[in-house]
């Protein structure tokens, strides 16, 4: 349970968690358990789960959570084109394995590309047509 004296010296505006909420997310967020991060934290499994009830902390804990999954895939996504074009390059190899083997991620890249295309036009379709009905 969160008291007024472990939120003395905090701006609302700062952050709506105490001080030692706001220094146990990042640990959390980086331990693959619970049990690790109470562990890597020095807090309770009960303060953890005690905290989890809390919408305030929990809603901070999910946006921090969504903020790393971004930028996880901003990295990936940056990532991309010199995965394809590593690919394309291989088409070039001499060993003849190796230029299936690519030629075949290539293919089955571009047909699941081509089908989820489809699926999304398909769905947009469905959709307008429905907000036609309205």
């Amino acid at each position: 349970m969160t008291t007024e004296p472990d939120r003395i010296g905090q701006n609302d505006a700062e952050s709506p968690l105490t001080p030692r909420q706001a220094k146990f997310l990042p640990i959390l967020l980086a331990s693959p358990t619970y049990t690790a991060a109470c562990q890597a934290g020095r807090v309770s499994r009960d303060t953890l789960y005690e905290w989890l009830r809390d919408p305030v902390f929990k809603a901070e804990l999910e946006r921090q959570r969504d903020e790393l999954v971004a930028q996880g895939f901003a990295l990936l996504s940056q990532s991309v084109c010199r995965a394809v074009e590593t690919l394309v390059g291989l088409l070039d190899a001499g060993d003849g394995r190796l230029k299936r083997l690519a030629a075949r991620d290539i293919l089955d890249q571009h047909v699941k590309f081509r089908e989820l295309d489809e699926l999304t036009r398909r769905i947009e379709a469905i959709e307008e047509r429905l907000d036609a009905r309205k």
